[in-house]
């Protein structure tokens, strides 16, 4: 009987070890699952932030694209500009320097030259640097006296003398007043359109523009 009676402690051990057993048994399943769980996550996480990555990316993308967009229609807008002031600038230097059309054109035609030139530079304000507006400006304002009286025309800064015996047709009596007793410096003229034809060229992007050799030399004795 002693030999089959079992140990009481052998007993105790044994079952404690069952419990052990069944216990990870129990576990296993709950460790499973949480890994199955973080693995679910991390992988949602990087889809999520993937898709977050993308979605910059693309924005950032079409922000470019119409940033590029908006430049080339506002340079294409500005050559369009630059055909518009730039013949009505030119007539007004070789008036002022006596070379190429220069007698051709009337002193009231000058004066609506000038109107004209005036609407167009102030309608391209927005749509132009202020360098380029202002260098315009300048020259204009080199050209002509304005505010000489309630409804009275700007007045062109250039003699007379030589004008009257070398214009195309007649000269008229009338178009006197269209010109003032103050007298630019053909010279200066001629910086100021070169100032004005950088700023143009900057404004189209271009850099390596310079007008220094572009005009052509002032007749002598034109004073």
């Amino acid at each position: 009987m002693s030999g089959s009676r079992r140990n009481p402690l052998i007993s105790i051990a044994f079952r404690e070890h069952e419990s052990v057993g069944a216990y990870s048994k129990r576990m296993q399943p709950a460790i499973w699952n949480t890994l199955e769980v973080a693995k679910l996550v991390v992988s949602a996480s990087t889809a999520f932030i993937l898709a977050l990555l993308g979605i910059f990316i693309h924005r950032t993308t079409k922000r470019f694209e119409n940033r590029q967009w908006l430049n080339q229609k506002l340079v294409e807008k500005r050559i369009q500009i630059y055909e518009d002031l730039a013949p009505l600038l030119n007539d007004l230097l070789c008036y002022y320097t006596f070379v190429g059309c220069w007698k051709d054109l009337d002193p009231p035609d000058v004066i609506r030259k000038k109107r004209d030139l005036d609407k167009k530079l102030y309608l391209a304000q927005p749509l132009i640097p202020k360098a380029l507006f202002d260098a315009c400006k300048k020259f204009i304002d080199a050209c002509f006296t304005t505010f000489n009286g309630w409804g009275q025309d700007a007045k062109m800064k250039t003699p007379t003398q030589k004008r009257r015996t070398s214009h195309c047709k007649p000269w008229e009596d009338g178009w006197s007043k269209y010109f003032s007793d103050e007298h630019v410096d053909p010279s200066l003229l001629q910086d100021l359109y070169k100032a004005a034809m950088v700023e143009f060229a900057l404004s189209f992007g271009r850099f390596d523009f310079s007008s220094s050799d572009s005009l052509s030399r002032l007749p002598r004795n034109i004073a």
